[in-house]
């Protein structure tokens, strides 16, 4: 990590040096109004509950963990590096008449990628940011640096490759639609997890609904997307994933079509909710898969037990295949006839599309 070599080996081999945190090895106790909040910091979301519960664990105890600052030019107060947390704590708590001294340690002033680094760094070993500004902080490195290389980018940031990854598709949508999952009231919030689960249906839009593409655009269909979440059609952002999954099990031309039209009547009627629309496609596949591997099983066990050599109590044997024959005939006509099949309450079906 960066605080281990300050370097990183680009994609030619050839080493680069990073800009990175010194420290000045001093630890001072500071006031509230002696420290400001950075406003270069990346994090940007503070949620009241998580606070609240700090909040009162530094009430009790009292900052048990330093934060970083450096002294600003020509000032005697001190710019936060890492610690807005505590720090917006100890304000709340000192309007409550409460005031309480914040253990710093002191670096030397830091540039900004130096900064943005070390908070990277920092938060990789410990709680992570969220999602979105995350990703934003990430394009920031990425221009600073002049690379999308994910390796280079994992070796300064400390971030996985997957993580990289879903940055990068939350990157890909307009900033309009990224505002919205900096919303300071997390009820308001679109979760940043939306846009990375939303961006494989996007990615197959084209293809399946060209002409309601051409008409929407990617960002219509996006909008309409986020008005579905908004109205709670869209329980889960994971259930996006029934779609992608029905589309990858279409077969055949004909079911291909099935799914479009679903597709494209999901996009244009805000009501209809995600699993509604799409998991009668995965459920008849999956019962189909599930019958065809019982077929193969029971052929492969019969096969194993050898019970064409069989001498004695062959009458229990014979009477057990034809009734598996006369099931199997019942089955064959429905299948292959006009008459639909019986339902019966199927309790795996349901647990299996549950998740």
């Amino acid at each position: 990590m960066l605080a281990r070599d300050a370097r990183t080996r680009e994609r030619d081999g050839t080493e680069r040096d990073l800009p990175r945190i010194v420290p000045q090895g001093t630890l001072l106790r500071l006031s509230v109004d002696q420290v400001k909040p950075n406003p270069k910091n990346p994090r940007k979301l503070f949620d009241p509950k998580p606070l609240s519960e700090l909040r009162e664990s530094i009430r009790t105890h009292g900052v048990l963990v330093p934060i970083t600052v450096y002294k600003l030019p020509g000032q005697d107060k001190y710019a936060i590096v890492d610690g807005e947390r505590r720090h917006r704590c100890c304000v709340d708590l000192r309007k409550e008449g409460l005031d309480i001294d914040i253990p710093a340690n002191v670096v030397e002033p830091p540039g900004k990628m130096a900064s943005l680094l070390y908070m990277f760094n920092i938060h990789a070993f410990r709680e992570q940011w969220e999602l979105m500004p995350t990703a934003l902080s990430l394009q920031e490195v990425m221009d600073e640096l002049h690379t999308e290389h994910n390796g280079e980018l994992h070796e300064v940031t400390g971030l996985s490759i997957p993580q990289i990854e879903r940055c990068k598709k939350i990157l890909g949508f307009p900033k309009s639609f990224q505002q919205l999952s900096l919303d300071p009231d997390p009820s308001k919030r679109v979760p940043s997890n939306f846009w990375v689960e939303l961006y494989p249906v996007l990615e197959e839009a084209p293809d399946l609904i060209p002409d309601l593409y051409d008409e929407l655009g990617r960002d219509g269909i996006t909008q309409a997307m986020v008005e579905k979440y908004r109205s709670k059609k869209v329980k889960s952002v994971i259930h996006f994933r029934r779609i992608v999954e029905a589309i990858e099990i279409a077969e055949h031309e004909e079911a291909r079509q099935a799914v479009a039209d679903r597709l494209r009547e999901y996009v244009l009627t805000p009501e209809l909710e995600t699993r509604e629309a799409f998991d009668g496609f995965i459920r008849d596949t999956r019962k189909v898969q599930r019958a065809v591997g019982a077929c193969d099983k029971f052929i492969s066990d019969l096969k194993r037990a050898k019970v064409q050599y069989t001498i004695e109590d062959k009458e229990q044997i014979v009477a057990k295949l034809l009734e598996v024959i006369e099931f199997t005939q019942r089955l064959l006509d429905r299948l292959q006839g006009d008459e639909p099949p019986e339902e019966a309450e199927d309790t795996t079906e349901t647990s299996s599309t549950a998740a």
